[in-house]
């Protein structure tokens, strides 16, 4: 039997959330606890300006040696704008303790004591390409099902991301902002929504490889559900 769950920021349940907002270059300011959130490239000022974002979730309400058959994150955008056709992807941060403040993370530190193992959030591994860069405001669903499943098999149900443009030089640009954890509005907050299966072993196993978007692949607030 397929079962679900649901994590958003400020929904009482379970799990943890946190993320933030990281740029190479411009005036960003509160970090981790500002209402929205910029992903992409924006050229044309002093230099290109990338923006990429970090959000975690803790997903213990998933029960042990379940199977994710699905992950859907949903995000609510408030700005969209692009010149050329970039798209965005999520990578696994290889990095759980950063910290959420006003002042952190930065492009460069995770914390008020230490950088991050690679700029931008240490991104690590073979993203997943999430689709065309949004041209318009409005609300978006992307699978990311392989690193949902990856969180839950091996890494202690921890879901750690990295956004950012499939592009990050050149004349390009592409970005779009979204409402994030700290957004007033709970509703709005991104939202990750999973389904799983359990108890079935290499069979469960079996068919859930053949569900479409699998894939290879806690914090401050409390949740149930799933943020410049």
């Amino acid at each position: 039997m397929t079962l679900s769950a649901s994590f958003q920021d400020g929904v009482s349940g379970g799990g943890t959330f946190k993320d933030g907002g990281l740029a190479n270059g411009g005036t960003i300011t509160n970090n981790g606890t500002a209402g929205l959130m910029t992903i992409g490239l924006e050229s044309g000022k002093s230099g290109n300006i990338i923006y990429r974002g970090v959000i975690y979730m803790g997903l213990d309400e998933i029960p042990n040696g379940a199977i994710v058959t699905s992950g859907v994150l949903t995000l609510v955008l408030t700005d969209a704008s692009g010149s050329g056709a970039l798209n965005y992807e999520a990578y696994r941060s290889s990095e759980t303790d950063w910290t959420e403040s006003s002042d952190y993370p930065t492009w460069t530190a995770k914390d008020g004591s230490n950088n991050w193992s690679t700029a931008g959030g240490s991104s690590t591994g073979t993203g997943i390409d999430l689709g065309a860069m949004p041209s318009s405001a409005g609300t978006i669903t992307t699978d990311i099902t392989a690193l949902v499943r990856e969180a839950v098999d091996k890494r202690s149900k921890v879901l750690n991301i990295v956004f950012k443009g499939s592009a990050e030089t050149g004349s390009t640009y592409a970005w779009f902002v979204f409402k994030t954890g700290d957004h007033g509005t709970t509703a709005d907050r991104p939202l990750l929504s999973v389904k799983y299966v359990t108890g079935g072993g290499a069979a469960a196993k079996t068919r859930s490889a053949s569900h479409p978007g699998l894939g290879p692949g806690r914090g401050k607030k409390r949740k149930r559900l799933f943020r410049q």
